[in-house]
């Protein structure tokens, strides 16, 4: 993947001038576990607690971590696909997280997903045409059926299709080019955010950096924001302006790119780096592997919630929650007193 992706990281200057298009502000789901209709809650999935960060407009923010970390559910809630349970989601001076389902309707326009299984997420009774245009219709978008029909031949152009395919259907399609369907799909209501939950994982390798590639065309044209959500950082790396790496439903590290994969501080991270493919000839570094499983989120364990893995564990570390501040470079900011001789919070996580 590391040789295919040529593009360069998008570095616009509204995204390193301007605030942020899009606030996370203590965000946290925790699904409750229900025995029986009965029985009432027996307890929750904490899937994700006291989680904040922001996205500047033109900005890729990649979100990586194992599977069941919280990452999808992230990008579900900030969407208001799931309701969150606590926390703010402010996107352009709103707090989306308090309007009524009537009062996201226009908001939705602006910030759209792209699902990860390209074979599932397309309706497989509707054309391309159909599919592509139904936002269209929904947001008002083109002034009859003939208009709508071109703004979606042109969109089949920008990601890669022949515009003759918009009367065929999904199963006629490649995985590769389902999800440029999706692309576009997403692209049709002309959107500023764009949730990409796993959007290449599901891909071969060489179609994934073909479509990493079309993905940050797309974003210097239109200047589109993205949560790039992955487990591999490999991809992430070409992709993302910065990286934001999640344990266990807590953000443990944060930092720009090149920072966070030339300097890791996480144990976590470190880990997680090292398990990725030499990027070059002269790469020497040690292969670091985890041990054990991570935690139930059911019953996560006191303090930090990486402490039953972490090779650098201490007595302290199952006090509280160590708080995510700032390391040596601005914006890198670490959860973990142990790497960085900073202070634990007084209070553990918020349990439900």
């Amino acid at each position: 993947m590391q040789a295919e992706a040529t593009a360069t990281i998008p570095q616009s200057a509204a995204a390193s001038t301007a605030g942020p298009l899009l606030e996370v502000k203590n965000l946290t789901k925790h699904f409750p576990i229900r025995r029986g209709l009965l029985s009432g809650i027996a307890g929750y999935v904490k899937a994700v607690t006291n989680v904040s960060f922001s996205i500047k407009a033109g900005e890729t923010l990649g979100l990586v971590g194992e599977s069941g970390c919280g990452k999808t559910t992230i990008g579900r809630t900030i969407l208001r696909l799931i309701e969150p349970t606590s926390g703010e989601i402010w996107y352009r001076g709103q707090n989306m997280a308090l309007l009524s389902q009537r009062e996201l309707r226009p908001h939705r326009r602006e910030m759209q997903i792209i699902f990860q299984d390209p074979y599932s997420s397309l309706n497989p009774r509707m054309t391309v045409e159909q599919i592509i245009a139904e936002g269209m219709v929904v947001h008002g978008i083109g002034g009859n059926a003939r208009e709508r029909r071109l703004l979606v031949q042109d969109l089949l152009r920008r990601v890669g299709l022949a515009p003759q395919s918009l009367e065929r259907y999904p199963h006629e399609f490649s995985g590769g080019q389902r999800q440029r369907i999706g692309i576009a799909r997403a692209l049709a209501v002309n959107p500023s955010f764009i949730v990409c939950d796993e959007a290449v994982s599901a891909l071969d390798v060489s179609v994934q950096a073909q479509i990493i590639n079309l993905l940050m065309d797309l974003q210097q044209e239109r200047g589109i924001s993205y949560l790039f959500i992955a487990h591999d950082l490999s991809v992430v790396e070409h992709i993302s302006t910065r990286v934001a790496v999640m344990y266990l439903g807590h953000i443990v590290e944060l930092a720009d790119t090149k920072d966070l994969y030339s300097n890791p501080k996480h144990p976590y991270t470190r880990a997680l780096l090292s398990a990725v493919p030499k990027r070059t000839p002269d790469d020497t570094k040690e292969r670091q592997l985890l041990t054990g499983e991570p935690p139930s989120p059911i019953n996560p364990p006191a303090g930090c919630p990486f402490t039953p893995r972490c090779p650098l564990v201490k007595p302290d570390c199952s006090a509280a929650l160590p708080v995510l501040e700032q390391q040596d470079n601005p914006g890198h900011e670490v959860r973990c007193p142990v790497v960085r001789g900073g202070r634990v919070s007084e209070t553990a996580a918020v349990s439900k």
